[in-house]
């Protein structure tokens, strides 16, 4: 009984050790993505969530890993133009050859929405097929 005991306590304070030492890779990570910025003079950016790094044991990467900055894609303001865009849709759309390409496989070879591109091949390019077996060829 007396072991039982002991053994669950050290099984407890394993745990709590295991955390503690999540809690202070996360610090040194953040120290070192801070140092790093100071370095490049860019802003730092936040490497953990706080106080979900706690909450799931599994969750933290290894302590050898690199840290990891996450990137965020900025829209431009800036729309592009219906002439850039049938351009760029021809292109895709001549290299498909004569048996065509569909809107939506247009659209993301050419980098573009597929919304836009939907409304803009069916003005510019040869029809065939309907629904979602539709396929545009060059006129």
């Amino acid at each position: 009984m007396k072991s039982d005991l002991i053994d669950r306590r050290i099984s407890d304070l394993e745990h709590e050790l295991a955390k503690l030492r999540q809690r202070k890779v996360a610090q040194l990570r953040e120290e070192l993505i801070q140092l790093e910025s100071e370095l490049s003079g860019s802003r730092p950016s936040r490497a953990s969530r706080g106080w979900a790094v706690d909450l799931a044991p599994g969750a933290a990467p290894a302590a050898d890993a690199a840290p990891v900055i996450p990137t965020t894609r900025r829209r431009s303001s800036r729309r592009m133009s219906d002439e850039d865009l049938v351009e760029r849709l021809r292109k895709v759309v001549a290299d498909a050859g004569s048996e065509g390409i569909s809107a939506r496989a247009a659209a993301n070879q050419a980098g573009v929405l597929y919304i836009r591109a939907n409304k803009i091949m069916a003005e510019n390019f040869t029809k065939q097929g309907s629904g979602k077996w539709t396929r545009y060829t060059s006129k």
